[in-house]
């Protein structure tokens, strides 16, 4: 997926960077970022063949005014979201006239950014886990799930970096879900992604040195699953090895 930020003001636009990269950071989007300081050179790379799927624009430019370029970027069959980025909503219902995305109000906050993203974000997922985070929505990659646990009336995902969120569901309800066949329940109280299994015994030892447990009375058949995962995966690797992303592009 490829984004550009387009704004005469150095400091402005790389808070909007990070702000963009720390959202990113949650979802299994893979991003890559062009930043412009002038609305013409923006235009005239996109003219030149460089497609943008996101472009952040800031409305009072030193060189252009930002509607201008979304307009004249639109007359060239740009198809993709526009989102102004601006001090003022006087330019709001206009705006619409170039089929803008969103308007995001300086100063920036990672709330506005948020609401204007998360709505047409689920688009351009690709093979992730949705989970609601108090106010907030976050995609989990699945090839960064690493394992899930049963606790009492909740369950914890464990992500790569040791990263863990709170899930208020049952393990079962989670499972199907995920519904992926990288994904083994190996315990009531365990669903493992098989992919970070390093070696398996009387429980499955993780490569990030967690170990999670297998249901003895059913052994074999759990470590049958699991063998007869690998080889498959052997024979047809794919993307579900960790660390894999899925491109948007």
């Amino acid at each position: 997926m490829r984004l550009a930020i387009c704004d005469d003001n150095d400091i402005e636009r790389e808070l909007l960077h990070t702000l963009l990269q720390k959202y990113f950071s949650e979802t299994s989007v893979r991003c890559e970022f062009t930043l412009y300081d002038r609305g013409n050179s923006l235009y005239y790379d996109v003219t030149e063949g460089i497609n943008y799927d996101i472009i952040f624009l800031d409305l009072f430019m030193g060189d252009s005014f930002g509607m201008s370029i979304a307009q004249k970027l639109r007359d060239f069959s740009y198809k993709g979201k526009i989102i102004f980025c601006t001090v003022s909503g006087d330019y709001a219902l206009e705006s619409y006239n170039v089929f803008a995305s969103g308007y995001i109000l300086k100063p920036y906050s990672s709330d506005d950014i948020r609401r204007t993203l998360d709505r047409f974000l689920p688009e351009y997922q690709c093979d992730s886990y949705q989970i609601k985070q108090k106010s907030r929505i976050v995609y989990i990659p699945l090839n960064e799930i690493m394992f899930v646990e049963s606790d009492n009336t909740k369950c914890i995902l464990h992500r790569t970096e040791n990263r863990e969120y709170v899930i208020y569901k049952k393990l079962t309800q989670i499972e199907e879900e995920l519904n992926d066949p990288r994904f083994l329940r190996c315990h009531q109280s365990y669903l493992v992604n098989m992919n970070y299994v390093r070696e398996a015994d009387d429980v499955f030892h993780l490569q990030s040195g967690d170990e999670v447990l297998i249901r003895q009375k059913s052994k074999k058949d759990i470590q049958k699953q699991f063998l007869e995962y690998k080889e498959k995966q052997s024979i047809s690797p794919n993307n579900n090895k960790p660390g894999v992303w899925c491109d948007n592009k």
